[in-house]
């Protein structure tokens, strides 16, 4: 106990403290506070070169991109990190910056205007796994004109439809695990690349917090929709899974 209590220490230490470890920050970063409403979106890391381009995303969501862990494994926070939106635009002093690098950076910006300090756990959480269903999965490459993006649809059984179009399959991964409050790993085998697909289901899924969520038959309607629509099967069973504690985090004063 005492060791792992020294690990998380020393962790904290080094993400946060610039004197004791050189932290890799852009040249130059903006983060404003979204003040009109916006239509609920999947948000991914978006990267041009040297520049970094967020747009109308919750801080939880942010926090998941910077430390490349999905949404649902960021635990703790008040409830403003999943209500306030920010839009983060940030430059790199260099065009050959990795992905990697540029996360690190996103890491100083949380950690300069945010003055968030994290640690890492390991917990026993239910963990989903989507794999093939039968033939394999049905999803339709998209073209190289095709728009970007994920569209909520009106259904007309009155329950939940999403076109995405030009969209990845880890952005499909993540939006169910934010849908499902649980992580899910992908044993799909999908080529990376970019597909255009319409998800739709009868139900909305119950919102469960990760350590409650229940059987597969909980949400029967979106297990079905995967299958029959993608040809996508999720299967689900607690085992330890890495999540990011929030240990202290503030509201970010104006650029």
């Amino acid at each position: 106990m005492l060791q792992r209590l020294i690990g998380t220490v020393a962790w904290l230490f080094s993400i946060a403290s610039p004197q004791t470890t050189p932290r890799r920050e852009f040249e130059v970063a903006s983060v404003k506070e979204v003040d009109h409403p916006v239509v609920p979106h999947a948000v991914s890391l978006i990267i041009n070169h040297e520049r970094l381009n967020i747009d109308a995303a919750a801080l939880r969501q942010i926090i998941g991109l910077a430390f490349a862990i999905q949404r649902v494994r960021v635990q703790g926070g008040p409830p403003w990190i999943d209500e306030d939106l920010y839009d983060i635009v940030a430059k790199a002093g260099s065009a050959d910056v990795t992905r990697d690098e540029i996360r690190e950076m996103l890491q100083s910006v949380l950690a300069d205007r945010f003055k968030l300090f994290v640690h890492r756990e390991t917990k026993d959480l239910p963990e989903y796994t989507l794999i093939p269903w039968k033939d394999g999965p049905k999803l339709k490459p998209a073209g190289e004109q095709d728009a970007t993006g994920i569209t909520p649809e009106g259904s007309p059984n009155g329950g939940r439809r999403f076109a995405f179009r030009k969209t990845s399959f880890t952005t499909l991964v993540n939006f169910l695990a934010n849908t499902l409050n649980s992580p899910v790993i992908d044993k799909t085998g999908v080529p990376a690349g970019f597909y255009n697909f319409t998800l739709e289901w009868a139900e909305a899924v119950p919102n469960q917090r990760p350590e409650d969520a229940g059987p597969l038959d909980s949400a029967p309607s979106l297990f079905k929709a995967l299958q029959e629509q993608l040809g996508l099967k999720l299967e689900v069973k607690k085992v330890p899974i890495e999540v990011l504690i929030i240990d202290h985090i503030e509201k970010a004063a104006a650029n």
